[in-house]
């Protein structure tokens, strides 16, 4: 099969900046295509693809996770380790995302909703963004990293030049300052300056060990570094954007407040419709994909919103249903071995806000005349978002 060109750059396509996601939806008529843009690179349009080139590992490296490469002067642990490597970093991960350690933080996410929605109910009009979606999101990462939410802040600026900016200097001064924040943390753990009770991410790995061998500086300071990156940027993305379709969407509003229960499958239909990350594999091999070869060295692009709205696998996947049978098979946290490990929280963290939310405040609408930034990349993002209801 021949695959068509397009000229596509997902991180500054004037459509992407419009919407991103319908801007992916576009290409929607193709299963796959290459773009020249940034050196060249192919992209899948459907669900079972785009599945089946997270699963295997063996063909698809994911040495380089974005495109183009971060740069980042080693592999981003463990998310550009290839399995077996990668297995041993992520066990080490989950420690600090499951069991009590996982119920800590979602627990603090489900104070932070309620405590957020009961200060802005009287209000009539909030910036989303600004007011719930990123405070939420630094409660998740004070509650990981056990650190004060006020120092949380500088993490979230260093996190947007990381994840939504190609320019190479900010992408540098950024590492450079995360790390050493990070770094001063873990040496506060290890000489006792900081307490902790054993679970936040930074105690864990200061005296965290694999394989039997303790963990060095390097090998601690990019864990904590690929941590932080992603509790900072992809809930406050993913509440965004479900606040944005809902303020259009009134009928899904009063079903919510109406049925709290539902709050849970609402979560993931609606992680389904906007999955706001993209994700980079090269192959390793010739190999065939979606009906075309690509040769060893190859980039493929996976964009998770063109699975999550691809009609093959979703009918009517540009709208949401709570009752769609299927919802939870949406992959916007990834599958197969480097499936995100933060899901769980992530998925619970948004049906508490859609709950909380929907019991104090309803008939909400974007503001009018407002103009709202957005923008694509390895992770779409939405900046602002003005609501307005009565109080």
């Amino acid at each position: 099969m021949d695959a068509p060109v397009r000229d596509f750059n997902h991180h500054s396509d004037p459509a992407v900046r419009v919407d991103p996601f319908t801007a992916f939806d576009r290409f929607r008529d193709e299963r796959v295509f290459w773009t020249e843009e940034l050196d060249g690179f192919w992209v899948l349009t459907r669900h079972a693809d785009i599945r089946a080139v997270l699963r295997d590992t063996d063909a698809f490296s994911s040495r380089h996770t974005s495109i183009p490469p971060a740069g980042w002067p080693r592999p981003l642990m463990p998310v550009e380790l290839d399995p077996p490597d990668h297995n041993r970093y992520r066990a080490l991960l989950a420690r600090c995302l499951n069991g009590a350690a996982g119920s800590t933080i979602t627990r603090a996410l489900e104070t932070a909703s309620a405590r957020l929605v009961e200060r802005l109910a009287p209000a009539g009009e909030c910036d989303l963004v600004l007011d719930f979606a990123r405070p939420l999101q630094n409660a998740l990462f004070a509650a990981l990293f056990d650190v004060p939410e006020e120092e949380t802040q500088a993490c979230s600026r260093w996190a947007d030049d990381l994840l939504q900016d190609v320019d190479p200097g900010r992408r540098a001064r950024a590492t450079t300052e995360f790390m050493a924040y990070v770094g001063r943390a873990i040496g506060e753990y290890e000489t006792g300056v900081r307490g902790g009770d054993g679970t936040g991410l930074l105690d864990v790995l200061a005296s965290a060990e694999v394989d039997g061998e303790p963990l060095s500086r390097e090998q601690a300071l990019d864990l904590a570094f690929l941590m932080g990156m992603a509790s900072l940027d992809t809930l406050t993305n993913s509440v965004s954007f479900t606040f944005r379709y809902l303020a259009a969407h009134p009928e899904h509003q009063h079903r919510l407040a109406a049925e709290p229960g539902i709050a849970a499958s609402a979560a993931e239909e609606l992680l389904r419709l906007h999955s706001v990350v993209s994700i980079a594999r090269t192959a390793t091999r010739d190999t065939e994909v979606a009906g075309v070869r690509l040769r060893a060295g190859d980039r493929v692009l996976l964009n998770l919103s063109l699975a999550g709205r691809d009609p093959h696998h979703y009918p009517d996947p540009a709208s949401a249903d709570f009752d769609r049978a299927n919802s939870a098979s949406h992959v916007a946290f990834g599958f197969g071995a480097h499936r995100c490990l933060g899901a769980r929280i992530a998925t619970q963290g948004l049906a508490a806000a859609l709950r909380d939310w929907h019991t104090s405040i309803v008939d909400y609408s974007v503001g009018p005349g407002a103009e709202l930034a957005m923008d694509g990349g390895a992770v779409c993002s939405l900046e602002n978002l003005p609501l307005v209801w009565r109080s």
